[in-house]
């Protein structure tokens, strides 16, 4: 679930009960990162979200001013008026419209708040570190940072802040690791990280996840029905942090992070969603006016430039684009066509392409049958086409729907597959949100995985490479679970269905929890 994504970015495993560990085995980072749950009562909670203005928000920049610092502002993106800032939790808190680190962390400290999508283990987590370990791996990680994302990070030289690269020798000492802001729902826009030896800041939720590694120092949560964090684990050996929603605090020579929520914060929360539709009596409609404020429901087929296929960038199983080869086999007979080429095969043989630097050489049950220097499509009469030796998390041979299209990228092959877009969500929907959350919330992941596809087929974004969305978190998470008819069942009833704002397809971001607010888009990217 992407652009985690959305939920989009990790595979989860568990220490609780068998349940929550598949949930969360399908539940993927966006973009965004999975998490589990459960159900129970909740207490009442208001109607809606109320819909706040998406214009540009003033922060209280308090701490740069408090400290003789230059106030940043490499936050550039515009703001959209259908992902605004929106209230999630029940109880006195609200927005963050002030500098106050102590709120911040009274609010991520109280296990016993509820809102919309506490029936997940991440809506209130907490990590400790010993306070050496901590500052070791904010230093290891600025400098990787530096280098993956340098445009996110600064050194203060003077009264300015620079994009400089930075080395571990630049660093010298931790000292301090500070709040400098937040945005209106709480997520942290800046980190200062002073030294001995330079003072450097840190910028973008994404940034700051990545640069606190937490490694083997364990995650603990808290659904809101539990009202306390589980006596064990919840995860261990994360690569980055859940979220960029959390405050920390420093005792003892320990530090312990106090957090909530999975993902980058930006849109519909999957748990939400499904809190909403199987506690709450929301239909997917409901949800998606209240995390796609201002938008309108249209059929897709009825747009300009719009076909009823798209076209998916295959990766293999690294993630890139680049395959050996390709070996093919249907349960159905196939059909190889090309510049020149037009070949029958009979089921279960297997079809094998490779490069040869200019040419696309074919074989056939281990024969060559013919060379191409233009692009392959394999066809197949009604019937799966198995990509063998491609792991996904399912399966080490993934199947898919449609045609398959091969084209040389060197010595390699690339894999696009042409497929009718209502069958390219059979197998997304399944890999964003588990068949557990009830057809309703599968409606509302429907809609919105349908709407972020049309997004980025008419943005054109994968042109060059010849498709129109990639299988990964940088599209959405496409054939990773196998397909099931609670997740088929949604999508027939909301065919055709995508969102659209000011009479265009929304950028309908998604994401696993939220900590108890959802922020505007120009405070995340």
């Amino acid at each position: 679930m992407k652009k985690i994504s959305r939920i989009k970015e990790f595979f989860l495993e568990g220490k609780t009960t068998l349940l929550f560990a598949l949930i969360a085995a399908v539940l993927v980072a966006s973009c965004t990162g999975g998490s589990r749950g459960g159900t129970g009562g909740h207490v009442p909670m208001q109607p809606s979200r109320p819909v706040h203005s998406a214009g540009v928000y003033q922060l209280d920049y308090s701490y740069f001013r408090q400290n003789n610092l230059p106030i940043p502002d490499n936050y550039k993106g515009n703001p959209l008026g259908y992902l605004v800032p929106g209230k999630e939790v029940s109880g006195g808190y609200d927005f963050f419209t002030k500098y106050d680190e102590s709120k911040a962390l009274s609010f991520y400290k109280d296990t016993s708040v509820r809102g919309a999508g506490d029936n997940s283990y991440y809506w209130r987590w907490r990590i400790t570190f010993n306070e050496s370990d901590f500052k070791n791996i904010v230093a290891t990680g600025l400098v990787a940072q530096s280098k993956a994302r340098a445009n996110d990070i600064f050194t203060l030289s003077g009264n300015s802040w620079q994009r400089r690269s930075i080395s571990r020798a630049d660093i010298g000492n931790i000292k301090d690791v500070v709040v400098g802001a937040r945005g209106k729902s709480g997520i942290i826009t800046y980190l200062v990280i002073y030294t001995d030896k330079n003072t450097f800041l840190v910028s973008k939720e994404l940034t700051i996840r990545r640069m606190i590694a937490p490694g083997k120092n364990s995650l603990y949560g808290s659904r809101g029905e539990d009202a306390t964090y589980g006596s064990s684990p919840f995860r261990t050996n994360l690569t980055m942090l859940p979220s960029g929603y959390f405050a920390m605090e420093k005792s003892g020579g320990k530090i312990t992070l106090y957090g909530g929520g999975f993902g980058h914060g930006v849109g519909m929360p999957q748990y939400g969603a499904y809190d909403l539709t199987a506690n709450k009596n929301h239909s997917y409609r409901d949800v998606l006016k209240r995390y796609y404020p201002n938008t309108a429901i249209k059929d897709i087929y009825s747009l300009p430039g719009v076909t009823k296929d798209i076209r998916v960038g295959i990766t293999n199983s690294s993630g890139g684009l680049n395959h050996g080869k390709a070996t093919l086999s249907s349960g159905g007979n196939m059909r190889i066509k090309g510049n020149g080429i037009d070949i029958s095969v009979s089921s279960r043989e297997r079809i094998e392409v490779t490069s040869n630097g200019s040419l696309l050489v074919v074989r056939v049950g281990g024969q060559q049958r013919a060379q191409s220097s233009g692009k392959i499509t394999i066809e197949s009469s009604g019937e799966y086409l198995t990509l063998h030796g491609v792991r996904k998390a399912h399966t080490s041979n993934p199947s898919y729907r449609g045609n398959i299209e091969l084209v040389a990228s060197g010595r390699n092959v690339r894999i696009i597959n042409e497929v009718y877009i209502e069958d390219y969500l059979k197998q997304v929907v399944p890999s964003e949100m588990p068949e557990s959350f009830g057809v309703e919330a599968l409606k509302a992941q429907a809609v919105a995985a349908r709407t972020y596809a049309l997004s980025d087929y008419l943005k054109n974004i994968h042109g060059r490479d010849g498709f129109h969305v990639k299988d990964t978190v940088e599209s959405q998470v496409y054939n990773n679970q196998v397909e099931n008819e609670s997740s088929n069942a949604a999508i027939r009833a909301t065919q055709g269905q995508v969102m659209l704002y000011n009479e265009a397809p929304v950028d309908a971001k998604y994401f696993s929890t939220s900590s108890g607010f959802i922020e505007a888009t120009n405070y995340v990217w």
